[in-house]
């Protein structure tokens, strides 16, 4: 789409940046702010991501919103190309993409991210733009307040709940946010389809959409669930997960005969993850949700309905802010009568609509968020536009046709960069390679949090005042904490399980021996982190780290093994159950 001049020379545009590095269900959290910021004067406006597919869906969303002068680039190369096809998700390594990318990204004046691994990008050097956070999402889990939001300079948020939070734990500045509401209402409502119906008949819709971190229920009571809609004729079911939980090829592979005996179901719908389970589709059309600890439940009530949720975890949740919304409806701890569940939640929803209706006016400001977004976002960059005299100086055509140079070479750069640093990366292929070096990747702060717990172990270990004790219990784990630990590999033995507190939540920190003696800690925390489902390496002097992410939880091995050896462990400790 050609780029408009924009009158005056003498006040030189702001470039602000959109990135989406990550799934595509998170490009409707922002794309709508980017087409109304990029519609005002005084700014050009860029919408990246390394996926191919999200920046043809964000170029379909900008015309279905009705157009703006945005620029598009796909930041991609072939290593890029080689870690999507490693992996089989639909985006890059979060971490990758970034490294590729940083010197680029550094031009910008803003760059506004729907998630918070990219606010490492900081701590690679790009230090010039500001770092806007966009709201991604709405609900009540501790996962939507994570400790990195404070590093960004602005804060866009959705409603009051989300600022009264925000500010308790100290997350935002009374100066450094605004509330917005739900730029994604804006977004969605653009992209799908009103009219469109996934059963022949007029049976009541019933909404199974799973989480998949591990508070939610899929992993459990997923198949029975599917099962129990199957063995009745009065209900359909769409079956619809958040996207991340069939995202990589290692759940598609798992869960794909389940989901396989079910297609063709005639009163079932299931959904693998295509863009009507991000575009609010089913959350419009269903009659009844059903679900755990997903946000999506609030874009559901956007119009009050029936909702019935499932505690597959036994989690003691009455008064726990993280389950607020299992107050908008039943809550089950067993899916025996299911069917006669759903029958109670319809007959009974007079008794939540009250609360429904209260839980979504604190959750978001009436209408959309998209035109406030942008104006806060304007009105925060207005007093500060950073200094660049060449862009003051130049006629205005000059000025856009250097930033055009600037995003046609990305692709360019990006080769550039990735002959500097592929070391960066090895540990990520490294549990295939017999004898590779060492790596390095980010020294976060979960890695720091890791290591600070392994070496607390073995304090622990040479003083008689401190008893180690080796009773460890998953389950119970799980109940106190919302961790699910990874299954232990066969012939470990666990020396010392303890729990730590932190800034962040919870730490578990398990002392663990392989059948070979090898004495390693694996180490758990509910926190984001730039790694996906296969480990990577961090090297200290001391001890080397893998870490990988599993739902929302971050894990990490720690040990002062060689780092091939270590990968291999961890690599085993992070494989999938069957």
């Amino acid at each position: 789409m050609p780029v408009p001049d924009q009158p005056p020379v003498s006040a030189r545009a702001l470039h602000i940046c959109f990135l989406f590095n990550a799934q595509r269900h998170q490009l409707l959290h922002g794309i709508a702010t980017a087409v109304e910021l990029a519609r005002m004067p005084g700014f050009e406006v860029y919408v990246v991501s390394p996926a191919e597919g999200h920046v043809a869906y964000a170029r379909e969303a900008v015309e279905r919103l009705g157009g703006a002068p945005i620029h598009f680039v796909c930041a991609r190369s072939s290593l890029l190309a080689a870690a999507m096809r490693r992996t089989g998700s639909v985006v890059p390594p979060k971490l990758l993409s970034l490294t590729l990318l940083a010197r680029w990204l550094n031009n910008f004046d803003a760059i506004a991210l729907p998630e918070r691994t990219s606010i490492i990008l900081k701590r690679m050097g790009v230090r010039r733009p500001r770092f806007i956070h966009l709201d991604h999402g709405a609900g009540d889990r501790a996962a939507g307040f994570d400790p990195r939001i404070r590093h960004f300079d602005f804060v866009l948020i959705a409603g009051p709940k989300h600022r009264e939070r925000l500010l308790a734990e100290r997350l935002v500045r009374p100066q450094s946010h605004a509330v917005v509401g739900y730029p994604k209402f804006d977004a969605a409502d653009a992209m799908r389809d009103e009219h469109w119906r996934p059963f022949a008949n007029d049976r009541p819709v019933i909404l199974y959409n799973p989480h998949f971190s591990s508070l939610g229920s899929w992993e459990r009571w997923g198949a029975e669930v599917i099962e129990a809609f199957a063995a009745q004729d009065r209900y359909n079911l769409i079956v619809a997960p958040h996207v991340r939980l069939l995202d990589h090829g290692g759940s598609r592979d798992r869960w794909g005969p389940l989901l396989d005996r079910y297609e063709g179901h005639p009163n079932i719908h299931i959904d693998r993850g295509s863009d009507r389970a991000i575009d609010m589709t089913y959350t419009s059309l269903a009659d009844v949700y059903l679900g755990d600890v997903s946000s999506q439940v609030y874009e559901f009530l956007r119009r009050p309905r029936p909702c019935l949720f499932l505690n597959a975890q036994g989690v003691a949740w009455q008064d726990d802010e993280n389950y607020a919304h299992w107050h908008f409806g039943p809550t089950l701890t067993d899916v025996t009568d299911l069917i006669g569940a759903v029958d109670a939640a319809i007959a009974g929803h007079g008794d939540w609509r009250a609360a429904q209706e209260a839980g979504f006016g604190r959750t978001f400001l009436p209408g959309g968020g998209a035109a406030r977004a942008a104006g806060a976002i304007r009105d925060y960059l207005a007093p500060s536009a950073l200094p660049d005299p060449d862009f003051g100086r130049l006629p205005v055509g000059h000025r856009r046709r250097r930033w055009q140079r600037r995003s046609g070479a990305a692709s360019a750069r990006v080769q550039r960069a990735a002959i500097l640093v592929p070391m960066l990366f090895a540990g990520w292929m490294l549990h295939e390679v017999l004898e590779p070096a060492p790596t390095q990747a980010s020294s976060s702060w979960f890695i720091d949090r890791a290591i600070a717990s392994h070496q607390t172990t073995r304090l622990r270990r040479a003083m008689r005042s401190q008893p180690e004790t080796h009773l460890y219990d998953p389950a119970e784990i799980l109940r106190a904490t919302a961790i699910r630990m990874p299954a232990i590999p066969a012939g470990w033995q666990v020396g010392d399980a303890q729990l730590f507190p932190s800034t962040a939540g919870h730490t578990i920190q398990l002392s663990l021996h392989t059948p070979q003696g090898e004495a390693v800690s694996l180490v758990a925390m509910r926190i984001e982190t730039p790694a996906g489902a296969t480990p990577i390496l961090a090297d200290r002097p001391a001890e080397h780290v893998a870490y990988w992410e599993a739902g929302d939880c971050a894990f990490a091995l720690v040990g002062e093994l060689a780092s091939a050896r270590l990968l291999m462990l961890a690599s085993n400790v992070a494989r999938p159950a069957t």
